[in-house]
């Protein structure tokens, strides 16, 4: 995928990451004054299941509903846009710059406990931020 443009526009630059459900993308909005930088995710179930396409697109649905729910958070990314293209689905995501946590502690990193304090305040003020949205939302959390 890295090279292409997606949705004549998302120039996919880098593979970030996956699992069962999709991929992730770091892109380029080239339609974008200065191309800035954006997060695509993919999602493309693995499964020969036959309701898959109707299962995912559900989920696709669901997903855009929660983003426009949560509102504005600094540390949530804004959705800046949803796509059907060759009936594979993608969210579009704005880029939250940091460091990914996984792949320092990977390397053999050690937190101090300024670091891990402030991780979890980070963490709290987001569950909290969804907690007072009132709706039953369920967040996946990625520590970068």
């Amino acid at each position: 995928m890295q090279g292409q443009t997606l949705a004549g526009r998302y120039y996919i630059a880098k593979h970030l990451g996956g699992g069962g459900f999709g991929q992730t993308y770091l892109a380029e909005d080239r339609k974008r004054s200065g191309n800035p930088r954006c997060v695509v995710k993919q999602l493309k179930p693995q499964s020969n299941n036959p309701d898959v396409p109707q299962i995912a697109r559900r989920l696709f649905k669901t997903e855009i509903e929660t983003l426009h729910q949560l509102g504005t958070h600094p540390m949530i990314p804004e959705l800046l846009d949803s796509f059907e293209e060759d009936r594979e689905f993608y969210l579009v995501q704005g880029l939250i710059e940091g460091e990914n946590l996984n792949k320092e502690i990977a390397l053999g990193r050690q937190l101090n406990e300024t670091e891990v304090i402030q991780i979890l305040r980070d963490v709290i003020e987001i569950l909290v931020f969804v907690q007072n949205t009132n709706s039953s939302i369920g967040i996946s959390i990625l520590l970068t």
